[in-house]
This record gives C-alpha cells, structure tokens and sequence, in this order.
C-alpha cells in the first residue's frame, strides 16, 4: 500500500480537455534496471520506514524560475512522505537580482545589489550551479531568506550555505541573533556552511569589508537551507532565457553540484536552444551540451536518474508553431536511451504541434504562446508527477506482486 490512512493524498488531476492525450501520460524509462529500479528502491525505504533522504533536482529556464510549476511538483512529492519533511535544499534570491520569483521564497535586503545571468550573451560573472547571481560593492550590506510551504508555514534549517564569490577583503556573518555553533568553509566548492544550534524559519547574513579597504566585492550564488533530516529535497535551478549553452558558461557548475549529488533531475532545457530558425538548429550540438552537462552532475552522484521533459508546444516569434519541439523530442529520446534515463513527453501529451492555441484558449497558457499561466503550470505539475507515482507504483507491483 502506498499511503497510510493518515497521509495527505495526491488526488489525479481530472480529464477536462479534450485536446490533452491522457492516454500518453507516463514516464517512458529506458532500462530501468540500470537505474531507477535503485531509486525506486530508496524510494521505498524512506516511504516505508522513515529512512533516507532523496535529492531531486528541477533544471530548466523561465518555466522553473517562475516557481508555478516547481513548488506544486515539490508540494506534490511530499505526499509520497509521512512524519518526514526532509529540507528545502537550494534556492536563489531573485528579487536580489531584480528579477521575477518564485511566490514561496521571501528575501529582504540592504545595500545596492545588481544582478547577472548565464542566459544573457552580455553577462560575465563567475557562476555557480544557479546560473544567476547577484552582487555589490557596498562595504556593508545584508541579506534575508526564508521559504514557504504550500500550506503557507516556512521551512525550518540550522545548517545553511551560503555560496559566494568575493575578493579576500570581504567576511560574511550571520545574524548576532541566531545561535551560531560553527562555521565549515570549503572554497572549492565555492561555500561558506553555518551551523545552528537552533532551527530557524528565517536566517540573515551580513557582508562587510574594513573601512581602510576602497575597492572589493561580493557575489552571491544561492544558498542551500538544510536540517540533516530524512526526506525528499526538491531543488530548483532556472533561469530566464537559458538554453543548455548557458549552464556551460557556469565556472562552479560542476564543484556546487557535489553538495547536491541529487538521485534524480528533470531537465526542462531545451526552449531557448529551439528558438531558431528550424534550419539553425542543430541537433547533435544540443546533445552534446547536454552530455556535457549530465558529465558533470554524474561526478556527484554515478546513480542519478535522469528525467528528460520535452518542450512544451511554442510559437517562434510568436508566429509559427515552432516545429524545432519535434527535434527536441527526438534528441530527448535519444539522450534517455544513451543515459538510462526517462522521457517525459510534454509535447505529445499537451496535444503536439500547435497545441499552445488550445491551452491558451482554455486559460492554460498565456498570450506568448511559450509561457503556460499558473493554473496551466500546476496541471503541467499534477500530470508529470502522476506518471512519476505510475511508474513507482508499478516498480512496487513488480517487487511485492
């Protein structure tokens, strides 16, 4: 049996649209035995007795930063789970960088901060695993975090990274408030790691450099709010604009992805590389970006499952059905057989090509023909994360017949 009596339970999302192929929704896995029948596994273990802890991972461009679609798969995830909350794992401050954010996380500040983004060709930052980062060059200035749950209460941590960038000048401290017990600082992987003895809703940082020092700066890269406690971690890294180019352009990328060593990401890249000419666009170059990229999450973790999610259905220059979705999805095959992964198949399921019309008609989509609204990125959530439960399910069937 998958839920206790006492969980709170998934409900399906109903059959409303006729132009949706219900009938396509589920994880198509590639030798599942190599890969997911281990995650599976662990999967069961925290589920059934409480124990472990599953990293998942959530990798895309706007559709991910926006947080519509991440926060209800996340909320969808922690119905798997009884008794055990696990962490809130990483997260960027995108106000910080004045750009748009996820409802969930709060952040406040003072200092002049500027933001800095792979995804815009103009950019030219040191990056970390977000892809995003925001800085000063105030000789004071301070930060504030805290992130909410889908029932509006805020997730607790004591052990916080902060991850950064800065010249030798400046220090970092958290707030004389909070109970520090000690401070883990790893430079190579680029982070500094607070240690509580207290859980804390709400965690703020101070950064400073002597008043005898002129120049300097500071880069935040994200911070990552975790308690050590069993559960399902679901971290999200997006970027508006960014295509699997961008993540290359991340000097961190490979070092910070070691904290995460997620079990499993879904990758939703694939947009902003599609946003061409059908003629430009070359599908052996965006394989290879992306085996570039899978290279360097597999140095953290050799067992992670990875889920490739097809673009959704997109109109280039807002005028033609953008049939560059159709060479997605063949690379997205491609990738799940080379890799042991799975593919999502977004494009078929949401109705294919030139389906955007009819999400968009239906208040599923909005008036770009790229972006869904928040009540289609919950459907979206709700759909993917039913072929995820399927397949788990159907593993259980498989092993407890």
């Amino acid at each position: 049996m998958l839920y206790s009596s006492a969980m709170p339970v998934f409900s399906s999302p109903s059959r409303t649209f006729n132009f949706i192929q219900y009938d396509l929704n589920d994880l198509e896995i590639y030798h599942p035995e190599e890969k997911f029948d281990f995650l599976f596994q662990k999967m069961s273990k925290l589920i059934f007795e409480g124990k472990g802890h599953i990293s998942i991972l959530h990798i895309g461009g706007s559709h991910v930063q926006g947080g519509a679609l991440t926060d209800r798969m996340r909320s969808n995830f922690s119905t798997l789970t009884y008794g055990v909350t696990g962490e809130r794992g990483f997260v960027f401050p995108y106000k910080m960088a004045s750009t748009n954010s996820p409802s969930t996380i709060k952040c406040d500040w003072t200092g002049h901060w500027n933001g800095c983004r792979n995804s815009v060709s103009s950019d030219d930052c040191t990056w970390g695993m977000s892809g995003i980062s925001t800085f000063t060059y105030d000789k004071k200035a301070s930060f504030k975090i805290r992130t909410m749950k889908a029932d509006s209460s805020f997730y607790r941590s004591n052990r916080i990274k902060v991850f950064y960038q800065c010249s030798d000048e400046y220090e970092i401290l958290p707030d004389t408030n909070l109970l520090l017990r000690e401070i883990v600082r790893s430079p190579e992987q680029g982070f500094d790691e607070f240690i509580f003895e207290e859980m804390y809703e709400s965690v703020e940082f101070t950064v400073q450099r002597p008043d005898s020092i002129q120049d300097g700066y500071f880069v935040l890269q994200g911070l990552y709010l975790g308690n050590n406690s069993p559960g399902i971690t679901y971290n999200t890294i997006g970027v508006n604009g960014a295509g699997t180019y961008s993540y290359l352009r991340c000097d961190m990328f490979k070092e910070q992805m070691q904290t995460l060593k997620p079990d499993l990401v879904f990758f939703g890249i694939g947009v902003n590389d599609a946003n061409v000419p059908e003629s430009e666009f070359n599908s052996a170059l965006y394989e290879a970006r992306y085996d570039s990229i899978i290279g360097m999450i597999k140095e953290s973790n050799p067992a992670v499952c990875f889920v490739f999610i097809t673009n959704n259905d997109v109109y280039y220059q807002k005028k033609y059905p953008n049939r560059n979705g159709l060479k997605v999805q063949e690379s997205m095959q491609r990738l799940a057989e080379k890799h042991n992964g799975a593919v999502y198949d977004l494009f078929a399921i949401m109705g294919g090509l030139g389906s955007i019309d009819d999400w968009r008609d239906s208040g599923l989509a909005a008036g770009d023909r790229i972006h869904l609204t928040k009540k289609g990125y919950e459907l979206q959530a709700d759909l993917m994360f039913e072929a995820f439960r399927n397949s788990f399910g159907n593993y259980l069937s498989q092993k407890n017949p």
